[in-house]
């Protein structure tokens, strides 16, 4: 009888009979929640509120709209899309990037084609609003973390509202500021997720704040500019000292973490000199790798860029976070500017990296920072993270995600019982990269299943309770899905690292061994 009523209940959350119609739902009553808008949605091509661009190919779905206010300055904005057929009964809710300000639809959309209900929130503000949110506290906390905890508290309501049973269970997916949300998730809401694929982590905020501003500063003037042709020049370098240690010569560094070079090599020899660095160049090529230090102690605060992604330190021009003239790059001036000085004419160079970051973390540490190692009521839930971080990141240095690790796995040394982390060779932030690209991150995978796909190894470690050892990463060719397959690679579970065995083809994931 109890396996007659399992399997009945398993038919159930799959099938298409509802307790509550989609356009019904909007009376449902939430605590400091408004349902905005509530509506079925034709299978094909969707244009979200406010999105520039359709998502396309989606099934047909129930589409909330909703607006949480937990305090008097909050506006939090969210969306929950729930599929009218074959839904695997399980919610997945997709995390941001930079200063959010904007609903992850893309996410939403890849999840909802395979069969999740799908949510996401803008985080309370939006992307288009004068920066003068990040001056009020209230929003701030928002942005930080509880906007994503409170959609995911709805989102489960209304799940449970709309089909026959709530969802069996509950994932999060996130890459940037949205792996920063997924390790503070663990950290400060443990119960919301029983699995989360976090990566690229911002989860040290106030220092990566200042470690955008620190690769501005010291590339900022004239004669520390570095120009695509001397990135080039360096990664050349760099790849000719560390690209075979793995056994491979593909352009592709596996273990960046036993690189060693010294971009003083590459100092001209004499005025006028082409292909060579000057000593002011070579100077702050040190201190990128170097990362973050006190001026004043010589503490080394954060660390710095992993060698082998030197082109992408200059994406779109350098406008990443090296080459900077008027302001910091990324988020690091908005949040500077107007949650630290109230100041919108501020100037990155007068940053000092121990008095000003010293009152920033005094000031925001407890609200933005996601770095507590006790992950025990996570653990004691039976929850599962999966972390992973681009070698080759020009904005996060993969070093920090390395590292919080390492607090977490000294304070319990069974930590990957429930937490593994994945190094991924050759990827700039989130994306993009000479490396492997799509293995269900910010890349679908082209083979959704737990060898190859994140989420999908979240879930058979979650519900199978089998950890993940390697995943199978793929690179498209231009990294555009749809394109043909230019190489696939293992990605090994830290501290291992995929090792060419000696013959066959390089881009078949089959000649590479994870090893020490």
């Amino acid at each position: 009888m109890r396996l007659f009523l399992a399997a009945l209940l398993t038919a159930l959350s799959l099938s298409t009979v509802f307790a509550a119609n989609c356009e019904g739902l909007a009376t449902l009553s939430l605590p400091n929640t408004q349902i905005t808008a509530a509506k079925s949605v034709p299978a094909g091509s969707f244009t979200p509120p406010g999105a520039r661009a359709a998502v396309e190919n989606l099934p047909a779905f129930c589409q909330i709209h909703g607006i949480l206010k937990p305090t008097g300055a909050s506006l939090i904005h969210f969306e929950v899309w729930m599929p009218l057929d074959k839904w695997n009964g399980r919610l997945e809710v997709a995390g941001n990037g930079g200063l959010a300000g904007t609903i992850s639809y893309g996410p939403m959309g890849t999840a909802l084609r395979q069969g999740y209900a799908a949510a996401s929130t803008d985080t309370g503000h939006t992307a288009q609003e004068p920066h003068t949110w990040l001056e009020n506290r209230e929003r701030l906390i928002d942005y930080a973390h509880r906007a994503l905890h409170l959609t995911a508290v709805a989102a489960k309501e209304i799940v449970n509202t709309y089909y026959l049973s709530p969802a069996r269970y509950s994932y999060y997916i996130g890459c940037s500021t949205g792996g920063k949300q997924g390790l503070i998730e663990a950290q400060r809401y443990p119960a919301d997720f029983d699995g989360i694929v976090a990566g690229d982590a911002a989860n040290f905020w106030t220092r990566q704040m200042a470690s955008e501003v620190w690769n501005g500063v010291v590339t900022s003037s004239p004669e520390t500019n570095l120009s695509e042709e001397n990135l080039k020049l360096i990664q050349d370098a760099v790849m000719e000292t560390c690209d075979a240690l793995d056994g491979a010569k593909d352009g592709i560094i596996s273990d960046p973490t036993r690189c060693r070079f010294d971009p003083k090599k590459l100092l001209c020899k004499r005025a006028g000199q082409a292909n060579c660095l000057t000593s002011a160049q070579a100077a702050a090529v040190e201190k990128i790798y170097g990362g973050v230090v006190n001026p004043k102690t010589g503490e080394k605060l954060y660390p710095g860029l992993y060698p082998g992604g030197e082109l992408g330190w200059g994406r779109a021009g350098g406008m990443m976070v090296i080459n900077r003239k008027d302001t910091s790059g990324v988020s690091s001036n908005d949040f500077f500017a107007y949650a630290l000085f109230h100041d919108p004419k501020w100037q990155f160079r007068t940053f000092d990296f121990d008095r000003d970051l010293k009152r920033a973390e005094d000031t925001f540490a407890s609200i933005t920072n996601g770095t507590d190692p006790d992950l025990a009521e996570f653990r004691r839930l039976g929850h599962k993270l999966i972390y992973y971080h681009g070698a080759a990141d020009p904005l996060i240095p993969a070093q920090n995600g390395i590292d919080y690790y390492e607090t977490v796995l000294k304070k319990d040394r069974n930590a990957d019982q429930y937490y593994r982390v994945f190094l991924v060779p050759g990827l700039y932030h989130c994306s993009g990269g000479p490396g492997v690209t799509a293995f269900g991150g910010s890349q679908p995978s082209p083979v959704i299943d737990a060898g190859h796909d994140m989420i999908s190894a979240a879930v058979q470690w979650v519900e199978q309770k089998k950890a993940p050892e390697r995943i199978i990463g793929t690179k498209f060719v231009d990294n555009k899905p749809g394109n043909p397959i230019a190489l696939q690679r293992p990605l090994c579970a830290y501290p291992l690292v995929a090792r060419y065995k000696g013959s066959g083809d390089m881009n078949d994931a089959s000649n590479f061994a994870c090893a020490k």
